[in-house]
C-alpha cells in the first residue's frame, strides 16, 4: 500500500510536492483510467521492481512516454496538447483535470480491431444447413486452466452456430477450479477426472473411446472460437469427399507485454508444411504465412488442401481416428498431431483447412515449467518422429521439390556444385536453372560448410573432401567422373546432358 510517507521520500522531503503526488494518484485512482494489469503485463520490469505500478507512472512512467491503459490513445493526445511535454506534465492528469473527452474510447483499439476481425470473417460464412446434423463429439483437455476455459466456453453454445455436439473434458489432475466451473456450466459436458497429468495422445483417446459422435472435434483449452466455427467445420467436412481432418483459421490474441505485442492478431495457423534442418531436427514443421498481419488475404482465406492441420483444433471422422489407432502416444506433448497427419497423408484421406472457422489461439504454455524436462521431452519426440517418418519424408519432401507442387515444402529444391571447371559448371548451372532450382557455386575445395539447404551436392573433384561435409545426413552427394568412389551416393559417368542424367539417377533410386 502507498503510505504519504512513499511520496514524501520520492519527493526528496518536499511536502507540498508530495501532496501534490498524493493528490495526483488518488484522482487517477478515482478515475479508473489507469489499468493496473494493463501496464504490468506491457512493462513486465515494474512488477520485478516491487512498485507500485500507479506509483512507478506518476515517477517515471508518465515522463518515458508509457500507456496507463491501452484505452488512452497517449500518442495522439500528446500531438493535440503539445503544452505537456513542453511544460513536463502528466498527460492522464491532464485530461482528467480538462475533461478532454475525445481521447478516450469506449473500447481500446485493440478490442475494435478484434471486433473487426469477427465482423468481417461473419461476411465469409457459408451458414451451412444440415437435412441432419451428425452429432459432434469436442474434446478438450485440460490442467490448472481455469481462466482458458472461462474464455472458451464463454457464450459457446451460441457461437457453435450448431446444435448437434457434446463435450468430453479431460482434467489432468487440475488443483484450480476447472473441475468446479465445469460442473456449473448449462452444456452438455462429461469430465474425466484424472489423478495425473496424462499426455495429450493418451488424453484425447481416453476421451475418443467414449465419444458418441460420428466426428471427433479435438480442440485445445486456450482456444477462443468466433461465430460460426463449429457448423463451418462440419460443413467443410461433408462437402468433400475422402476427408481426414478439417483444421480451423488460428489468430494470436492481443498481446499486452511489448515483446510479443508486434504478434497480436497475426496468423497462427493457416495449414502446416515442412522443412529440412540439421541434425538432431532432421525436419521441422512450420506454420504457413505465420505472423502475417493480412488475416483476410486471399492466401490465407479459401479452403485448400494442406499437408497437416494443427490438432488445436481439429475435426476427424471417428471411423478414421480408430481406423489409424488415433494418436501416437509414445508422444509426449509434441509431434503428435504431425504425426496423425502424415498418417492421414500416407493413407491417402484430406487434410482440409478452413479459414472461415476463426479462432483465436491463446497458446498457452502450461505443459512443462522444468526447461531441461521440456527440451528432453521435445529431442525424444523429434527422434520418435524421425525413427517412424524420415525416409517416407525424405522421399515425398524429394517429390515436390522437383516437381515443384509447393505443397509438402514451401522450398525449391537445392543444389550446390564444387567444381574449378567453368566450362563444365556453365552448362550444368544453365540445364539445372532452367529445372526451376536453386544452384550454388563453390569454387573453392576447401568449403565444406554447404549448409542446411542444400539437398544436391555435385562435384567433378575427387581431391574434395567429402567425408568432412557440413550438411544435413541426408545431402545427396554427387560425383560426376569416370571412377567410382563410395563417398558419394551417386557416381555419373561422362555423358552429353548432366541435368537430364541426374534427374533420372535420382528418379530410379529415391523415388
Amino acid at each position: 500500500m502507498v503510505t504519504f510517507k512513499d511520496f514524501l521520500i520520492k519527493s526528496k522531503f518536499n511536502v507540498n510536492k508530495a501532496k501534490i503526488y498524493q493528490e495526483s494518484y488518488d484522482k487517477i485512482m478515482k478515475s479508473g483510467l489507469f489499468d493496473k494489469n494493463y501496464y504490468l503485463k506491457a512493462y513486465p520490469h515494474v512488477e520485478k521492481s516491487g512498485m507500485d505500478p500507479l506509483f512507478h507512472y506518476l515517477f517515471y512512467g508518465a515522463g518515458e512516454h508509457k500507456n496507463p491503459s491501452p484505452s488512452f490513445d497517449l500518442k495522439r493526445y500528446l500531438q493535440e496538447y503539445p503544452e505537456i511535454e513542453k511544460n513536463n506534465l502528466n498527460p492522464l492528469i491532464h485530461y482528467i483535470d480538462n475533461n478532454n473527452d475525445g481521447f478516450i474510447v469506449d473500447n481500446s483499439p485493440f478490442v475494435l480491431k478484434k471486433k473487426k476481425i469477427i465482423d468481417t470473417n461473419k461476411l465469409y460464412l457459408s451458414n451451412y444447413e444440415f437435412d441432419s446434423e451428425p452429432m459432434v463429439s469436442i474434446i478438450v483437455l485440460t490442467r490448472n486452466g481455469i481462466n482458458h476455459l472461462k474464455l472458451l466456453f464463454e457464450d459457446f453454445d451460441e457461437k457453435t452456430n450448431y446444435s448437434n455436439y457434446e463435450i468430453i473434458v479431460v482434467d489432468n489432475a487440475s488443483t484450480d477450479d476447472s473441475v468446479s466451473f465445469l460442473k456449473s456450466l448449462d452444456l452438455p459436458i462429461t469430465i474425466i477426472e484424472n489423478s495425473e497429468n496424462v499426455s495429450f495422445s493418451k488424453g484425447n483417446n481416453d476421451a475418443a473411446k467414449i465419444a458418441n459422435g460420428e466426428y471427433l472435434l479435438l480442440m485445445n483449452n486456450d482456444i477462443e472460437p468466433t461465430y460460426g466455427w463449429l457448423n463451418e467445420m462440419v460443413g467443410c467436412m461433408l462437402s468433400n469427399e475422402n476427408v481426414g481432418s478439417v483444421g480451423a483459421k488460428l489468430i494470436f490474441p492481443y498481446y499486452e507485454d511489448m515483446e510479443s505485442q508486434a504478434q497480436s492478431y497475426t496468423i497462427q495457423h493457416a495449414g502446416v508444411k515442412f522443412r529440412e534442418e540439421r541434425t538432431p531436427y532432421i525436419y521441422g514443421p512450420y506454420h504457413e504465412n505465420m505472423y502475417s498481419t493480412l488475416v483476410f488475404s486471399s492466401d490465407v482465406n479459401h479452403q485448400k488442401e494442406v499437408l497437416s492441420n494443427t490438432a488445436a483444433c481439429i475435426l476427424i471422422p471417428k471411423d478414421i481416428y480408430f481406423e489409424l489407432d488415433g494418436l501416437d502416444e509414445n508422444y509426449i506433448y509434441g509431434y503428435e498431431d504431425i504425426d496423425f497427419a502424415f498418417k492421414l497423408y500416407k493413407n491417402k484421406y484430406k487434410s482440409i483447412y478452413n479459414p472461415f472457422a476463426l479462432a483465436f489461439h491463446h497458446e498457452s504454455s502450461t505443459r512443462y515449467e522444468n526447461e531441461a524436462k521440456k527440451n528432453r521431452l521435445n529431442y525424444e519426440n523429434i527422434m520418435h518422429f524421425y525413427s517412424k517418418w524420415g525416409d517416407f519424408i525424405f522421399k515425398e519432401i524429394l517429390i515436390d521439390k522437383i516437381n515443384q507442387n509447393h505443397f509438402i515444402t514451401d522450398k525449391k529444391l537445392d543444389i550446390s556444385i564444387v567444381s574449378k571447371n567453368n566450362k563444365f559448371i556453365t552448362k550444368l548451372v544453365k540445364d539445372l536453372n532452367n529445372k526451376g532450382f536453386n544452384v550454388k557455386l563453390i569454387p573453392d575445395l576447401n568449403n565444406l560448410d554447404i549448409g542446411q539447404n542444400c539437398d544436391i551436392l555435385i562435384s567433378n573433384d575427387k581431391d574434395y573432401d567429402v567425408d568432412k561435409l557440413i550438411s544435413r545426413l541426408n545431402t545427396i552427394k554427387v560425383l560426376i567422373s569416370d571412377d567410382n568412389d563410395a563417398r558419394y551416393d551417386i557416381c555419373l559417368e561422362k555423358c552429353e546432358n548432366y541435368a537430364d542424367k541426374l534427374m533420372d539417377v535420382i528418379e530410379d533410386r529415391y523415388l
